[in-house]
């Protein structure tokens, strides 16, 4: 009898493993799949058809946020996207930040535009414009990479960084506008 409870026990042991187990990875799928059908979806527009890395760039960017596994819902991906791009803004204008530190600018103009666009990052970067309308964070990397290639005929040293960010700030963006059509 003491060796049946035994391995009633170890078997119920093993039932909630792997119970907890098939949860996690249902939960980890049904997250994959939203993941994959809202980057599809949003790949479709022009903005991102202009892009040809964006639905691979929009999967991969989220899955590296932890949090968008327990995501349920677009809404719940649209704040990791916003929340991944406001994070993504911060490391480019610290970047920016060290290069005028570091006076690693080719010119007094760079040096000028340079801080242009840590201005125009810090206006994207408040995020109680920027909830309201997602769309005006892209102004920050728009408007430097635009001031540095306008007249001014500077190279921008953020150019792949700005490149990235525009992205970023796209997917929560588009995505807002899947779940609001």
């Amino acid at each position: 009898m003491l060796q049946t409870n035994r391995y009633t026990m170890k078997l119920l042991i093993y039932l909630v493993v792997f119970v907890l187990l098939f949860n996690g990875c249902t939960a980890n799928n049904v997250a994959d799949s939203l993941i994959q059908k809202y980057c599809k979806q949003s790949s479709e527009y022009p903005s991102a058809i202009n892009n040809p890395n964006y639905y691979n760039f929009c999967i991969a960017s989220l899955k590296e946020n932890p949090e968008s596994q327990k995501a349920r819902n677009i809404d719940e991906l649209i704040v990791i996207g916003a929340i991944n791009a406001m994070s993504n803004l911060t490391n480019v204008k610290r970047i920016v930040e060290k290069i005028i530190k570091e006076r690693k600018y080719k010119s007094r103009l760079s040096k000028k535009l340079l801080g242009d666009c840590v201005k125009l990052y810090s206006e994207a970067r408040d995020f109680s414009k920027a909830s309201n309308n997602i769309n005006e964070a892209k102004n920050g990397p728009t408007l430097c990479e635009l001031e540095f290639n306008g007249e001014n005929q500077q190279v921008s040293p953020v150019r792949k960084e700005n490149d990235v960010l525009f992205t970023m700030i796209d997917i929560p963006y588009l995505f807002n506008s899947i779940a609001h059509n």
